[in-house]
């Protein structure tokens, strides 16, 4: 599978160099919709690099199935084959209000398994790149698995919007700082390279994670639900990858008190 896999990430790689060449255009035509609520954006942007990986499909690959974030919702033989899940802008609300931190999640699983993923960093152009067999790559170069970090020498991240009080400031004075980039992707990424120990999430939805599961498996990494249990990916749900240092005091703080939820 691995000569497969890697003539399916060169196509995959050309297209997001055109996307690279085609978003310029696309934000300055920029219009701005939202869906569930104020919070809840959606531009035209997203539905454009969609639409334009869609179209990628049926000209190479016209057999496997697409999982997004703005449309191809069926998920009845998601597990069967391959199936691309694809966030095709992951923090919309940061490219809307700052232009800044936004990424495409894309990931590719062979009957329910991952065997290539893909986080790509637009305003910085860094390409986060698995693939299955072989190796996990920043712009082409090798990124090796992050050192061991407890908590306490930890940068953490989560949306502090959905933690309880004391379940927050229990794990702000456990661990060294708090950030929150607020693209789900990139945040994972920071845990990919050691500049995070971790990253919560506790509604992520299949999009928002697809990629992940690849890249923690392939880099030693910890992604569970809060109750150390498998994912599925096309349910998402509450999500945690860590460093394995920081993984089992994280959750117990996660979970102690009643849980995290208000």
């Amino acid at each position: 599978m691995t000569e497969q896999l890697q003539q399916i990430d060169r196509q995959v790689v050309q297209w997001l160099r055109q996307i690279k060449c085609d978003l310029p255009t696309m934000l300055a035509d920029m219009d701005l919709q939202t869906k569930t609520s104020r919070f809840d954006l959606v531009t035209n942007v997203d539905k454009a690099i969609e639409q334009s990986f869609e179209q990628l499909l049926m000209s190479h690959f016209p057999a496997y199935q697409l999982y997004g974030e703005e449309a191809h919702h069926n998920t009845a033989k998601l597990r069967v084959g391959y199936t691309w899940v694809l966030d095709p802008i992951d923090g919309t609300a940061n490219l809307v209000k700052q232009q800044d931190d936004y990424c495409i999640i894309l990931a590719l699983f062979h009957d329910g398994e991952p065997v290539l993923s893909y986080i790509y960093d637009c305003p910085r152009e860094k390409l986060f790149q698995a693939i299955k067999g072989q190796g996990v790559y920043l712009n082409g170069e090798v990124v090796p698995p992050p050192p061991t970090m407890p908590l306490a020498d930890s940068i953490i991240s989560f949306n502090n919007k959905v933690l309880n009080d004391e379940t927050m400031h229990d794990l702000l004075d456990a661990s060294f700082g708090y950030r929150l980039i607020g693209a789900c992707g990139l945040d994972s990424a920071k845990v990919f390279t050691g500049q995070f120990g971790m990253h919560i999430h506790t509604n992520a939805k299949p999009w928002d994670i697809g990629a992940q599961f690849l890249f923690a498996e392939m880099l030693g990494l910890k992604m569970t639900n809060f109750q150390q249990e498998p994912i599925d990916f096309i349910h998402g749900g509450p999500f945690i990858i860590s460093n394995p240092g920081c993984y089992e005091e994280t959750l117990a703080i996660l979970l102690q008190n009643g849980g995290y939820q208000k």
